[in-house]
């Protein structure tokens, strides 16, 4: 996997799964959907699942780049990085949260998967 590829999918990825995992949070959902607002359970599940998922192939990407040594220490730099833009997103442009969790998603799905043909 390149390496700029690599840090992008994990980068990526890592803010996919958090910001998933933060929608699926009452108080969150609220600041996006209106005060009172929660996530229906089904919701509330898909979201953590895929939060989960994006976390796990984040990993998964770091490990391969880096080796099972270094990998998981990039993948708590990549989640850090990614959890500091997540705060500072929540707090300024908290209806921008899904949509943003969605295309980080999508990039880091597509840098993992080109990553890997490289």
């Amino acid at each position: 996997m390149s390496g700029a590829l690599y840090m992008v999918a994990v980068f990526a990825l890592c803010h996919a799964g958090f910001g998933a995992l933060s929608v699926a949070m009452d108080r969150h959902y609220a600041d996006m959907h209106g005060r009172g607002q929660e996530p229906p359970p089904a919701v509330r599940q898909r979201l953590q699942a895929a939060g989960a998922a994006a976390l796990a192939l984040a990993l998964a990407a770091a490990v391969l780049k880096a080796g099972g040594g270094h990998g998981p220490l990039v993948w708590l730099g990549g989640m850090t990085a990614a959890a500091l833009a997540l705060v500072l997103l929540l707090t300024y442009a908290p209806q921008r949260v899904a949509r943003l969790a969605q295309a980080a998603g999508a990039v880091g799905a597509i840098a993992f998967a080109l990553g890997a043909l490289l």
